[in-house]
């Protein structure tokens, strides 16, 4: 019987230590019509390419356009152990190899990547092409 308690008492407390393990990851989604994003079954979990990818969208200029359509690709930074959603971002890429984005859910304001930093960005997410 004390087994068994002590087995009840401890397993959720491996479990939790095994969540607490979990650092941020960054997972890239597209969408599949205007209400649905499937995102990536893999994620980038490497802190340094996390932190790049923040620096590059802290870095980028804002710039004066409305943005049409969907955009290509979506990209969260989660953090499972605290629950939350750090940052999401809305990418556009087009022909000139420059990336335009929003930051959150409902980012109005649009900045852009230069095409030296849309590259390092794709090669950061794993992005086609």
């Amino acid at each position: 019987m004390n087994r068994t308690l002590l087995a009840c008492l401890f397993a959720p407390l491996l479990l939790l230590a095994a969540c607490g393990e979990q650092g941020r990851e960054l997972v890239v989604g597209t969408y599949k019509n205007e209400e649905t994003v499937v995102f990536s079954e893999t994620s980038v979990q490497d802190e340094a390419d996390i932190n790049r990818f923040i620096e590059i969208v802290e870095a980028s200029p804002a710039i004066e356009v409305e943005m049409e359509g969907l955009p290509d690709y979506v990209v969260t930074i989660n953090n499972p152990a605290e629950s939350t959603m750090e940052l999401m971002v809305n990418i556009w890429e087009d022909e000139a190899g420059t990336m335009q984005f929003t930051r959150g859910l409902a980012g109005e304001d649009v900045f852009e990547m230069n095409p030296t930093d849309a590259e390092e960005v794709r090669d950061l997410l794993q992005l086609e092409e």
